[in-house]
């Protein structure tokens, strides 16, 4: 039976799913879920059930990585810069290679993508605490074998008795599936090592948790590591030798090399008690290999370092990790917490511009309310008081010599937010009657709006006195994550009514067309006018490549509202990589959407687990998967719809004579709208009906102003922004299909 590692199945993509545009386009992979699905179908033919493990938190990594990190950082960045800069230059070709591998994609960032494609086909899968590859081993050696073989990374290998790793699997080809995979005891052989040995010759050599022990950083290092390790017996004595070198002494590497053994050595996995803990004691020792490499010692309790917290993290509940373990949450929030750090990287447009460094400072970071302070506290609140005082700290890649702001997760704000919505334990009589009420079928931003729209009816969802209820159902439980979520934010005030931006977005959604699933655009689109960076201006100034092409400059801000608005919403894809034109312009709004897109659903998946731990939730469940696939914000938009609208109105211009259309009814206009719309289908043969795409567009611009009207009617605005909307309406109009 084998295992996959994701890390391992997406480094080892085929040319089927390459999508190097990914870089300038934002979003996630569009061709991948076919893929998966497509391997899927070949293991079942093959009658192999796959068991998928995820790597979970991070272990503590005290070598100096942060020069190493910045390098590559900085690589990347100067990449993008170029690729545009030749893209610009129409060298379309040159771009893409360097636009390749630039994506910045996190396995964390394609979890939902895939685990809805495993709860489909009822694929089984599990996050580890932390390595994946130990929980891999846990799996195979448990005493029901759970699995009959690992694929994994080759670090696997490492750990003591495992002696065989698939490292390749290939299932294109359809009518010859290949694996490869290596022998420890062959290596063991060939290099004339001991198990001790081979493990100290791969920490020196380096990995993902280790970094390379400087005399083994060369050409020949495989040669002259193994060569050093036989001479001085075991890497201790080797390191040891070496331990006044400047190279060494600066980075600690002694210390550095025991942290790395105990990691591998006793690295923490889930048990089926569902208790985290080493691995040497949660499994049985393996039978003992007849070759005489095999090392003879099982470690025992009393071998276990009694400072592992050192090296992996301080111990969280164990009912966190189960949570993670069956996909309730991704595990970023936990990350920050454990390891008192949130490290934010450029995004993909390189973030130049001081409008998006303020926003995701200050609106997504460092604010009280804002969701990252937000999303410790629903954590920090419900664990050990340990993590209430952890000082967590923003590294922004834009401050690198300033001094480290520290979060207020523990502020007396924060933690007042957070308790309050707690109140939030609407029974599922009420949920079920809403259903019906607004004849829906889902439980999404509409229904929970709905349920509170006047006080009458949001005085049904506020607890009775001494009432105390416990969700059962999943619906339940997702509608009052949603509510808590809502209030968390300032939608819903602490009464459960309506604030000016719960208003507009009810107004604004119940004008929307159930199909064209506009409510989480809605959303993040109230959210961005909320913070100030929804508007038709120029960033710092500067005009990006693949903006507006024609008109004043008055036009021009207005058709770049309109691709921005537009630009939040998903585009209906093929299952194939991006081919049409690229827009720099709104790969920088883009970066906006991503960041806030993703701390919302941090923010959301928190205040699931936050519930479940208050025990405001039944606990021992089956349904962690639904509620997370149930919960708003599943995917990540790119840039494509805006250059969708680009396309349409830059078509429709050039047509009307490089003039902007005035009258929808003069002479030739209707026409010209065809052939607009005809190029548009042309141009984007990865998208699924592109006209009517154009139309469903435009149809979110109706929804946008018509929420911005009513924040406007209650003065909840600027009227130089409402007036922008409403020129923009103006100069929109006559151009639409």
């Amino acid at each position: 039976m084998p295992i996959k590692h994701l890390d391992n199945y997406l480094v080892d993509q085929t040319p089927p799913s390459r999508e190097p545009l990914l870089a300038a386009t934002g979003g996630l992979p569009l061709a991948l879920t076919s893929r998966i699905e497509s391997d899927l179908r070949t293991l079942e033919k093959l009658r192999i059930k796959p068991v998928f493990v995820f790597p979970g938190l991070l272990p503590n990594r005290r070598w100096k990585q942060q020069q190493h990190q910045q390098h590559e950082l900085n690589e990347a960045m100067r990449d993008r810069r170029e690729a545009w800069s030749k893209y610009e230059a129409g060298q379309e070709d040159a771009a893409t290679k360097l636009f390749e591998a630039r994506s910045g994609l996190q396995q964390w960032d394609l979890w939902r993508m895939v685990l809805r494609i495993f709860r489909h086909r009822n694929v089984e899968f599990i996050v580890a605490p932390y390595v994946a590859w130990a929980q891999l081993i846990y799996l195979q050696r448990h005493q029901k074998a759970y699995i009959h073989a690992i694929y994994g990374p080759t670090d696997t290998l490492l750990y003591p008795g495992v002696d065989k790793v698939i490292t390749s699997l290939d299932l294109t080809s359809n009518n010859n599936p290949t694996f490869n995979y290596v022998v420890k005891r062959s290596i063991l052989n060939d290099l004339g090592l001991t198990e001790d040995q081979f493990l100290d010759v791969g920490i020196l050599l380096g990995s993902d948790h280790s970094q390379t022990f400087p005399p083994s950083m060369h050409q020949e290092a495989l040669k002259q590591t193994v060569d050093m390790v036989k001479y001085y017996k075991n890497g201790h004595t080797a390191v040891s030798a070496f331990a006044d070198q400047p190279q060494v002494k600066g980075i600690q590497y002694p210390d550095h090399f025991a942290r790395t053994r105990c990691m591998i050595k006793y690295s923490l996995i889930l048990s089926s008690d569902g208790v985290v803990v080493p691995l040497p004691i949660a499994s049985p020792s393996p039978a003992t290999h007849s070759h005489s490499n095999h090392h003879p010692h099982h470690p025992t309790a009393a071998d276990i370092p009694s400072d592992l917290h050192e090296i992996f993290t301080h111990r969280l509940p164990d009912e966190i990790y189960f949570y993670l373990s069956r996909g309730l949450l991704g595990p970023q929030a936990l990350v920050w917490l454990t390891s008192g750090q949130i490290i934010e990287n450029p995004p993909l447009d390189n973030g130049e511009i001081n409008e998006y460094r303020r926003f995701i400072k200050e609106v997504i970071t460092e604010g009280q309310t804002g969701p990252r302070a937000t999303g410790l506290a629903l954590v920090s609140s419900v664990a050990h008081n340990f993590w209430s005082k952890r000082p967590v700290t923003a590294h922004f890649w834009f401050e690198q010599s300033t001094p480290q702001k520290t979060i207020l997760h523990n502020s007396q704000q924060t933690v007042q937010l957070t308790e309050r919505v707690s109140s939030w334990t609407v029974p599922y009589a009420i949920v079920e009657e809403e259903l019906r009420m607004q004849n829906s079928s889902t439980i999404d931003f509409a229904l929970c709006l709905g349920a509170t729209a006047s006080e009458k009816l949001a005085a049904r969802t506020r607890p009775k006195n001494g009432q105390t209820i416990t969700l059962d159902k999943k619906d339940e439980v997702v509608a009052n994550v949603i509510w808590r979520f809502l209030e968390l934010r300032g939608f819903l005030l602490n009464s459960h009514s309506h604030s000016s931006l719960a208003r507009a977005m009810f107004v604004a959604i119940r004008t929307a067309r159930v199909n064209d699933k506009f409510q989480d655009s809605l959303y993040l689109f109230l959210e961005l006018v909320r913070a100030g960076v929804m508007h038709g201006h120029l960033w710092s100034g500067r005009a990006f490549s693949g903006g507006p092409s024609f008109g004043t400059d008055d036009e021009k801000s207005c058709m770049l509202l309109v691709m921005r608005v537009l630009s939040i919403v998903p585009l209906s894809f093929k299952p194939q990589p991006w081919s049409a034109p690229l827009s720099r312009e709104l790969l920088v709004f883009n970066s906006f959407v991503r960041s806030l897109t993703r701390a919302l659903r941090t923010l959301l998946e928190v205040t699931s687990l936050n519930m479940l731990l208050r025990h405001d939730a039944r606990q021992n469940r089956e349904d962690l998967l639904d509620i997370n696939l149930s919960l708003p914000f599943q995917s990540e938009v790119n840039t494509g719809f805006g250059v969708l609208a680009k396309v349409y109105l830059d078509a429709l211009t050039h047509i009307n004579n490089r003039q902007r259309v005035r009258d929808p009814n003069a002479e030739g206009v209707k026409e010209a709208k065809a052939m607009a719309l005809e190029i548009c289908e042309e141009t984007f043969p990865g998208v699924k009906n592109p006209k009517q795409e154009v139309e469903r567009g435009f149809r979110f611009w109706d929804v946008a102003l018509t929420a911005m009207r009513q924040l406007h009617s209650e003065g909840a605005v600027l009227r130089e922004l409402i007036d922008q909307f409403e020129a923009a309406e103006a100069w929109l109009a006559p151009m639409r299909p």
